[in-house]
């Protein structure tokens, strides 16, 4: 269900992109525009009433606030403290701001990809669309032997992947590992993605949310590891929850 509005987009129910902009990372707020209203709840706030909200971006809680400034109309914003922002700026800034000498365009602009969690928590992440068709054509060339065919062209097709990215996120569906998070800037927008083949018989139908995931590079090699007997995401996930109970017990 991704539709488009000027900056923003609409993957899903639960999920807002939002393109980075000078006005974002200057004054820490996004003006909210009215079709949008039901997905920040406006309908349900007062006139006066101002919600504080939780922001979990990059591993770390940030503090923001939802609020009508047009109670008439049901517009609004959400506004950040400046640790977000300079938090943002870090990695953005130069995409945005002609001072860093970065030819700017519209379509290598980052994005912000905001999750609802309820309606007052939301998960961040940011998307870097040049790094995504980059990574698309570095993982081609040097794609494992366990890596081919429909599968591959699937897996690294710029497009398939920024639509599986804005709608499940960088982290990995099967772990929770975030490059990013763990080794810092160099890692940016870094995560690979997998082909979920439920029938091998019409691999060139598929459902973007139900046939890719995001996926690091340790759950993929696992995953394809047994070319004549695959582990399912599912048998994988099970593995990993496992593995982690035992070790919680051992410590006990």
């Amino acid at each position: 269900m991704q539709k488009s509005f000027n900056s923003f987009e609409v993957v899903d129910e639960q999920i807002i992109i939002k393109r980075i902009d000078k006005s974002l990372l200057t004054y820490g707020e996004i003006r909210i525009p009215n079709y949008l209203r039901d997905f920040f709840h406006f309908h349900e706030m007062e006139k006066h009433d101002r919600w504080d909200i939780t922001i979990h971006y990059n591993k770390t809680e940030f503090y923001g606030v939802l609020y009508l400034d047009d109670y008439k109309r049901l517009r609004g914003k959400l506004r950040w403290g400046k640790d977000l922002t300079r938090e943002l700026s870090n990695v953005t800034a130069k995409y945005v701001f002609e001072s860093y000498g970065y030819e700017i365009r519209e379509e290598s602009t980052p994005l912000l990809r905001l999750e609802k969690i309820d309606r007052k928590t939301f998960n961040a992440d940011i998307i870097f669309p040049e790094d995504v068709e980059r990574d698309a054509r570095e993982y081609m060339l040097h794609a494992d032997k366990f890596i081919y065919g429909v599968k591959a062209r699937f897996e690294n097709d710029p497009d398939i992947r920024m639509k599986v990215l804005k709608l499940k996120g960088m982290s990995c569906a099967i772990c929770g590992f975030n490059y990013e998070n763990y080794y810092g800037d160099v890692a940016r927008g870094y995560i690979q993605i997998h082909h979920i083949i439920r029938d091998e018989n019409h691999m060139e139908e598929y459902d973007i949310e139900k046939d890719f995931i995001p996926i690091c590079e340790n759950c993929h090699g696992i995953l394809h590891r047994n070319k004549e007997n695959n582990l399912s995401v599912s048998e994988l996930k099970q593995i990993i929850k496992l593995r982690h109970e035992l070790r919680k017990t051992e410590k006990e």
